[in-house]
C-alpha cells in the first residue's frame, strides 16, 4: 500500500483538489438529487452550474488581473527607484541623528540585506506563478476524480466500513465523523472566509485609491487560508506600497486591515467555522512553524488540519484504551 501511494505521488495534488471539490459539491449534489434526478444527472447539473460561475468569473476577472499584472511589470522599475530613494532618505536621517559610524555600518548592512531579501522573494513569487503552468494537467484531472467520488461516495464509504470489525465499527465511525468535520471546516469554512476577506480587502483598497487593489484583495484572500500568520502576510504588500505613497496612507491601510481582521475573527469565522479544530493558539503557531520548516508553503497550509486530525485520533485512542484519563 505504501509503495502504491508512492507511485501515485505525481497526482497527489489532483487527489487533494478532488477531495476539496467533493466536499464543496456533495451538499449541492444531494439537494439536486432530492428533486428526483439521478446521482449522475445531479452531478452534471452541479458541474454545469459551477463551470458557468467559474467561466463568468474568469471572463470578467482575468482581463482585470492580466491588466494589473501588466501594470505591476510596468511599475516595477519605478517602485524600485522609489525604494532606493526611501532607503537613501533613511540613511540621511540617521546620519543627521549623530549615530556612531560602527552602528551606521551595521544599519547599512541590514538595509542591504533587507533589499536583497525583497528581491529574492519577488523572484520566487514570479517563479511560482510561472511554475503553476506545470500543474494544469493536475488541475484538469481533479474534477474527473471528484466526479467518481461524488457518484460512488456511498459505495466507497460502505466498502471502507465493511473492513472494520463489527465490535469496533461504532467507535471508528465516530472518529471518522470527527475527522470529516475538521476537513469540512477547512475546505468549506476557510475557503468561504478567505473569499469574504479577499472581497473586503479589495473593496477597502479601492476605496482608499490604492494601486493594484484587485491583486491585493486576491493575495489577502489566499494568505487568509494560513491561520494566525495569514492576515499579517497578506497585509505586507499593501503596507509596503502605502509606505511609498505617504505615512498617512500607511496609517489608513493599516487601520483598514486591522478592521477587516477584527471583523473576520470576531464575526465571520465564529459563524462559518466555529471552533471545530480545537487546537490551542500556541500549539497552532508551533505547528505552523514546523510545517513551514519541513514543507514550505504546502506545510504552512496543511499543517494545522493535519495536526487537528492527529489530535482527534490521539484523543480517541486515549478514551478507548485509557478510560481513566477521560
Amino acid at each position: 500500500m505504501i509503495y502504491f501511494i508512492y507511485l501515485l505521488r505525481g497526482i497527489f495534488l489532483s487527489l487533494i483538489l478532488a477531495v476539496v471539490i467533493t466536499y464543496l459539491c456533495y451538499p449541492l449534489v444531494q439537494a439536486v438529487e432530492n428533486k428526483g434526478l439521478s446521482r449522475t444527472g445531479a452531478i452534471f447539473i452541479v458541474y454545469a452550474a459551477m463551470s458557468f460561475i467559474v467561466a463568468g468569473l474568469l471572463l470578467y476577472g482575468m482581463p482585470h488581473i492580466i491588466a494589473q499584472l501588466y501594470r505591476v511589470a510596468e511599475a516595477a522599475p519605478g517602485y524600485a527607484a522609489r525604494v532606493q530613494e526611501f532607503t537613501a532618505s533613511l540613511q540621511i536621517e540617521y546620519a543627521r541623528a549623530g549615530i556612531p559610524e560602527t552602528l551606521r555600518r551595521v544599519i547599512d548592512e541590514r538595509i542591504g540585506w533587507l533589499e536583497n531579501i525583497l528581491v529574492q522573494q519577488a523572484e520566487r513569487v514570479l517563479e511560482t506563478l510561472l511554475g503553476l503552468a506545470g500543474y494544469v494537467f493536475n488541475i484538469i484531472l481533479a474534477p474527473v476524480f471528484a466526479f467518481y467520488l461524488l457518484k460512488d461516495i456511498e459505495f466507497f464509504t460502505g466498502r471502507a466500513v465493511s473492513f472494520i470489525p463489527p465490535q469496533s465499527r461504532s467507535d471508528m465511525l465516530a472518529l471518522g465523523s470527527e475527522i470529516s468535520k475538521i476537513i469540512d471546516s477547512y475546505v468549506r469554512g476557510y475557503l468561504l472566509v478567505s473569499l469574504i476577506v479577499g472581497l473586503m480587502t479589495g473593496l477597502a483598497m479601492t476605496a482608499l485609491n490604492m494601486e493594484f487593489a484587485l491583486m491585493l484583495g486576491i493575495f489577502a484572500g489566499l494568505t487568509n487560508l494560513i491561520p494566525y500568520f495569514g492576515p499579517l502576510i497578506g497585509a505586507i504588500p499593501a503596507i509596503a506600497l502605502a509606505l511609498l505613497v505617504s505615512k498617512w496612507m500607511v496609517f489608513k491601510v493599516t487601520i483598514a486591515y486591522l478592521l477587516i481582521q477584527q471583523i473576520e475573527s470576531a464575526v465571520i469565522s465564529p459563524r462559518v467555522i466555529g471552533k471545530r479544530v480545537g487546537l490551542h493558539p500556541l500549539f497552532v503557531i508551533l505547528v505552523l512553524l514546523a510545517g513551514t520548516q519541513l514543507y514550505g508553503l504546502t506545510g504552512l497550509i496543511l499543517s494545522v488540519p493535519l495536526a487537528a486530525i492527529l489530535r482527534a485520533i490521539f484523543i480517541f485512542t486515549i478514551r478507548k484504551f485509557m478510560p481513566e484519563y477521560n
